[in-house]
């Protein structure tokens, strides 16, 4: 991007050029975490660029969550959560909360804003479920019972996606529940999304209050389905509609790509590795390829999707990319 301003400034016709290859929505990155130390590596994939960070504070810690720029923290040993920006290297510690290492957890916006709500369900028994959420600047978790409604052959959350104000949640069985915070209101939907036998994987996301899943299998292509939020019915998806989705086990990002000369738009982003170099692969969902993934689950702490500042050119990490 700094080459690009430099050189835009040429002249007219430079600049012409210049501008038309300027990205209008920045798109994600990735960001992996070592499993032995306090080094982390943020890759772009528009640039194909990598950057290698240490951060000694994050020590002990993995992943929650990932929204607006910021990551959500866990330390399994000392039970402390805390946001933390990998850009700025800004931290806001939160109150303890012991978690099960399979415990999902999300966060409506960013913690610098005051409605910045934190959720996660920390209890599931034969007839009810525990539910606690914590608010920006509030002095302790809030805990909130229900009934368990929800099928009995229920393990766990795979996923959970804050839109039109509610957290939507979805088992490894294929049931759909959400919470709304306003309301203090739990309910399990009816009916479960179709998917096809032998899949070994999902991720779900949103853009401008539409929901999509997408289920991963290990020898075939992955199934797109989107909700519709009047009947909570699944419907699967030939195309996306230009959208690009960038998925990770523990959240994933969405965007309306602008540059749809690049091939990048109406796609499915994943992070792949081919020996030790980290990369991404992008799968064109209405074109169907005839190249299946061949999709192996990974470990949900691996890597997470995140996005960067608009100022990003001015922070100190940027002269550091590789």
């Amino acid at each position: 991007m700094k080459d690009n301003i430099r050189a835009s400034a040429v002249c007219k016709t430079w600049h012409e050029a210049c501008v038309s290859l300027r990205v209008i929505h920045t798109s994600p990155w990735l960001i992996y975490f070592s499993k032995t130390d306090d080094s982390y590596e943020l890759y772009d994939p528009s640039m194909q660029k990598n950057c290698n960070l240490h951060f000694p504070e994050l020590s002990g810690f993995r992943v929650c969550y990932s929204k607006d720029g910021w990551l959500l923290m866990y330390n399994p040993n000392s039970y402390q959560l805390l946001f933390f920006n990998p850009f700025t290297r800004d931290c806001v510690p939160m109150p303890t909360l012991w978690m099960a290492y399979d415990q999902r957890m999300a966060f409506s916006c960013a913690p610098t804003s005051t409605s910045c709500l934190l959720f996660t369900v920390t209890s599931v028994t034969w007839n009810y479920i525990t539910i606690k959420t914590y608010f920006a600047n509030a002095k302790e978790w809030k805990t909130s019972v229900f009934k368990n409604r929800l099928q009995r052959n229920f393990n766990t959350f795979e996923q959970i996606v804050f839109s039109n104000g509610v957290f939507y949640c979805l088992t490894n069985t294929g049931c759909l529940a959400l919470f709304d915070p306003s309301l203090n209101y739990w309910n399990v939907l009816p009916g479960r999304p179709p998917k096809r036998p032998g899949s070994n994987g999902c991720f779900m996301t949103e853009h401008q209050g539409e929901i999509f899943l997408i289920y991963m299998y290990r020898h075939m292509n992955p199934t797109v389905l989107k909700l519709d939020l009047t009947s909570f019915e699944w419907a699967e998806r030939k195309t996306l509609g230009g959208l690009t989705i960038y998925a990770s086990a523990l959240s994933s990002e969405s965007r309306a790509e602008q540059q749809k000369q690049s091939g990048i738009w109406n796609c499915l982003c994943l992070s792949v590795f081919h020996g030790f170099k980290r990369t991404c692969i992008y799968y064109k969902v209405d074109e169907e390829s005839e190249v299946c993934f061949k999709w192996k689950k990974q470990n949900p702490y691996e890597n997470i999707w995140i996005m960067p500042p608009l100022n990003l050119i001015d922070l100190p990490l940027f002269d550091h990319r590789i």
